[in-house]
C-alpha cells in the first residue's frame, strides 16, 4: 500500500496536465500513487497520460460532474496513509511530498500541514502570495474564517481526519473553503515554512463580469457559521466583521458590473451584519444610482442557502 495518495482531477487540460503530472513524477519522496480523475475531457487527456507509462499513475474516468465529484471520486479511491491535492495546472517542488510527510510524521498532534504557494504568470514572471502573518500552526478555524489562505495544491492530510467529509458538489466554486472549515474543527493544521508550491495565476479577460458564483463563499461561510457550529470556533463580532464585509465586496463587484438588483440585495444583507457601518449606506446610494434600464441581471435572485449537511457518503 502506498503511504501517500496524490489526487489530481482534471477537464480538457492535457497540455497543462502533463507538466503537472511531470512534477509529481519528479518528487524526491517516491512512496505514492497518483490518481488522475478525468471529470469527462473531451480532449487527449487519456492519451497523454497514459504515454507517461509510470505504474504509480491510476487514471480514472467519470462523466463531467464539476472539480468537487472528482476529488470525491479520487478519495473514493485512495488507499494511502497521507492524501494530497494538486490541481490539473499547478506545480509541486521536488521535495514537496519528502517535506509535507515528514513534518505530520514528526508531529504527531497535526492532521493536516500546509505551505504557502507563489504566483506563476502567463509572461513567467512570478510573485509570492499573501501576506505571511495568516500562516501559523495551531486551531486555524478562526483566522481561516477571515481569509483564505490555504491553496487545494498546497496542503496534506492524515487520511483518518477525512473521514466522513467530502467536497460540496452542489458548488462550482467556494467547495475549498467550505471544507477546509470543517476539517479545521477536527484537527489542528501545521504551517511548513521554507517550501511553496506553484500556482497558475490565470489572466480574466473581463475583471466586471459578476454572476452568483461570488455568492457562493459567502453561503459557505454562513453556513458553518450559523448550521454547522461553527459559532463555537469563531466570535460573534468577528463573524459578523467577516460577513458583511464579504457581502460588501460581493455587492461591490456587482456595482462595478452594472448589476443592480444584486448589488441592493447584497448591500442590504451587509447592513443587517453590521447597520452602523455608515459606508455601507453609501454603497447601498450608490447601488440605487444604477439605472434599472442598464441592469445587466433584472431577474437576479439571491442564492439560497447551502444545505445544512452534504458529506454524500461515508468515507472508506
Amino acid at each position: 500500500m502506498p503511504t501517500v495518495t496524490a489526487i489530481i482531477p482534471t477537464y480538457n487540460r492535457s497540455k497543462l496536465l502533463v507538466e503537472t503530472i511531470e512534477s509529481v513524477l519528479l518528487q524526491s519522496y517516491t512512496d505514492f500513487e497518483l490518481l488522475i480523475i478525468d471529470d469527462g475531457s473531451t480532449d487527449d487527456t487519456r492519451q497523454a497520460v497514459s504515454a507517461l507509462n509510470d505504474s504509480r499513475i491510476k487514471y480514472i474516468y467519470k462523466q463531467n460532474g464539476g472539480v468537487s465529484s472528482a476529488r470525491n471520486l479520487g478519495l473514493n479511491n485512495a488507499k494511502g496513509e497521507f492524501i494530497c491535492f494538486l490541481d490539473s495546472d499547478d506545480l509541486w517542488p521536488e521535495k514537496f511530498l519528502q517535506t509535507m510527510i515528514k513534518s505530520l510524521q514528526d508531529n504527531a498532534q497535526y492532521g493536516a500541514a500546509y505551505c504557502m504557494r507563489t504566483r506563476l504568470f502567463d509572461d513567467g514572471s512570478t510573485q509570492p502570495s499573501y501576506q505571511k502573518e495568516f500562516f501559523f500552526s495551531g486551531n486555524i478555524t478562526e483566522r481561516l474564517f477571515e481569509k483564505t489562505f490555504i491553496q487545494t495544491s498546497a496542503i496534506c492530510f492524515r487520511r483518518e481526519i477525512l473521514k466522513g467529509l467530502f467536497f460540496d458538489e452542489s458548488m462550482a466554486n467556494g467547495e475549498d473553503v467550505d471544507m477546509w472549515l470543517k476539517i479545521s474543527t477536527r484537527t489542528q493544521f501545521l504551517f511548513v515554512p521554507g517550501i511553496q508550491i506553484i500556482y497558475r495565476q490565470r489572466t480574466t479577460a473581463n475583471e466586471t463580469v459578476f454572476d452568483s458564483r461570488y455568492c457562493n463563499r459567502l453561503r459557505v461561510l454562513e453556513r458553518f457559521y450559523f448550521k454547522l457550529g461553527g459559532d463555537k470556533y469563531v466570535p460573534r463580532k468577528t463573524a459578523m466583521r467577516k460577513l458583511c464585509n464579504a457581502h460588501r465586496s460581493a455587492a461591490k463587484k456587482a456595482i462595478q458590473a452594472d448589476c443592480r438588483k444584486a448589488a441592493i440585495e447584497l448591500t442590504q444583507k451587509a447592513i443587517r451584519y453590521q447597520p452602523l457601518q455608515i459606508r455601507l449606506y453609501l454603497d447601498l446610494f450608490k447601488a440605487y444610482g444604477i439605472s434599472k434600464a442598464n441592469d445587466k441581471i433584472p431577474d437576479w435572485q439571491m442564492p439560497a442557502p447551502l444545505a445544512e449537511m452534504n458529506y454524500l457518503q461515508e468515507f472508506k
